[in-house]
């Protein structure tokens, strides 16, 4: 037996005894000793859970499934962790994870019914947070429903309404509802305004990693290619993963390559 093995093995004790505080202890030991098995995570998981820390086993039971995607015990740490938080982008979350475990496990009963629990909750909160909005936020989810829609054209007036109604236009919601301005402009190839409004948000929010890219796919579309390869150079350095803006890079690495290429010829 390995010596994560053995701290697994003492914490499954811990565990059974119900203190959970020492399980989580020696589950923590073993991630120490191999942070590469998803069983532990699995493990601590159960044990954060089973002590009300819901927030913990949520981050636990993704990491597990993120070691191993085909653990189906992992989703269903996760999923209901995430179905004990506060707040419907939890419960969002939830089901995204729960609908990725069934892509592995489709003819699974537990998962369809837990996702099923976690759907009809993320339904009765979103509810209740929609029927609780006012003024520029309640216009700024009228704008996002039309904007789901693909009703960019109305969903725009929308946004600007909401804009108009927020006192403080530095402020973080003044800042989500130009950037989702921005984005039905970009859907409707208005790259003038996407500029503007992405340009807004920077001012204020230079890592912005959305209006970064949403800045620099409307700077490319006007043929502006250096600054914004400047701008997704940014966003890289932000996060070197998003795949858009590794495509990007290379397209526009290539057109301000030939931009200088043809100046010197």
């Amino acid at each position: 037996m390995s010596a994560g093995d053995a701290k697994k093995a003492e914490g499954n004790e811990f565990y059974k005894a119900g203190d959970y505080a020492k399980a989580v202890d020696c589950y923590t030991e073993a991630i120490a000793l191999d942070d590469t098995n998803h069983v532990y995570y699995s493990n601590r998981s159960m044990a954060h859970f089973a002590a009300g820390n819901y927030e913990a086993a949520a981050a636990d039971g993704r990491q597990c499934v993120t070691l191993n995607p085909k653990f189906l015990k992992g989703y269903h740490r996760a999923g209901n962790a995430l179905m004990h938080l506060d707040g419907s982008a939890n419960l969002k979350d939830g089901v995204a994870l729960v609908e990725k475990g069934l892509m592995h496990f489709p003819d699974n009963e537990d998962l369809q019914h837990l996702l099923a629990q976690v759907r009809g909750r993320y339904t009765e909160v979103e509810a209740a947070r929609k029927a609780g909005l006012q003024g520029p936020e309640k216009l700024k989810e009228e704008g996002n429903e039309l904007f789901k829609a693909a009703d960019f054209e109305r969903a725009i007036p929308k946004y600007t309404a909401a804009l108009k109604a927020v006192t403080d236009k530095t402020s973080d919601l003044a800042c989500s509802i130009m950037n989702n301005r921005a984005a039905c402009n970009q859907q409707l190839s208005n790259f003038s305004a996407v500029i503007d409004d992405t340009t807004a948000v920077l001012e204020v929010q230079p890592n912005n990693v959305k209006a970064l890219i949403r800045r620099a796919l409307a700077l490319e579309a006007k043929e502006r290619y250096r600054i914004a390869l400047a701008d997704i150079r940014k966003v890289l350095a932000i996060d070197p993963t998003i795949d858009i803006a590794n495509r990007a890079q290379h397209r526009l690495g290539a057109a301000v390559r030939t931009l200088k290429a043809q100046k010197g010829s």
